[in-house]
């Protein structure tokens, strides 16, 4: 994780893939703002003022998170201490936005889908009935499938998902695979 401090009230916080294995997060966890997420951020904010003195203690925070190259996420935290402070920062949100949307999307194949804990794998694979797909691995004491994109999208409620090539490619070398026709292999035996 490298964090730079851009302004006197923001900071640019970039996650490795790594990273955002390692702490569960994309950036739609951090638009559902969940007390884990929290966390993470008030962590995060915390290690920003121990290297680059950045001050958010009693401030409202304003918080964007964007997927980036290699992939990554950046996050710019904007410490608001006035309304006119929050205009300049929705300004330059809109124009990130703007700057994003001209960039080419790449439509992924494959998602990757992290469990907390064996049995959430388990109970993917029996809701998943007629589905037998996926590669299943072992990594950072977590289990990962990576899944086709289409049908994927009705497995978000049992892992958190993260919809990138190289994501996916970082877990098929560094993790450990447990089986491949995952579902159907889980449900067999489970």
């Amino acid at each position: 994780m490298k964090i730079e401090k851009i302004h006197v009230n923001k900071i640019k916080v970039t996650f490795t893939p790594e990273d955002l294995i390692e702490h569960n997060l994309s950036a739609e966890a951090v638009k559902n703002n969940s007390p884990r997420v929290q966390n993470v951020l008030m962590s995060v904010v915390k290690q920003a003022q121990e290297e680059t003195g950045f001050c958010a203690e009693n401030a409202r925070l304003m918080v964007e998170a964007m997927p980036a190259e290699d992939d990554c996420m950046v996050m710019y935290i904007t410490r608001l201490d006035s309304e006119d402070d929050f205009a300049d920062a929705l300004n330059g949100v809109k124009r990130r936005i703007r700057l994003r949307a001209r960039s080419a999307e790449l439509k992924e194949e494959n998602v990757l889908i992290s469990f907390e804990n064996f049995d959430d794998t388990v109970k993917l694979a029996k809701f998943a009935q007629g589905i037998d797909e996926g590669e299943l691995y072992f990594h950072l004491d977590r289990y990962h499938l990576i899944a086709k994109r289409e049908t994927s999208h009705r497995f978000a409620e049992f892992g958190k998902m993260i919809a990138d090539s190289k994501t996916c490619d970082l877990i098929r070398e560094h993790g450990k695979k447990v089986c491949d026709n995952a579902l159907a292999t889980l449900r067999e035996y489970f």
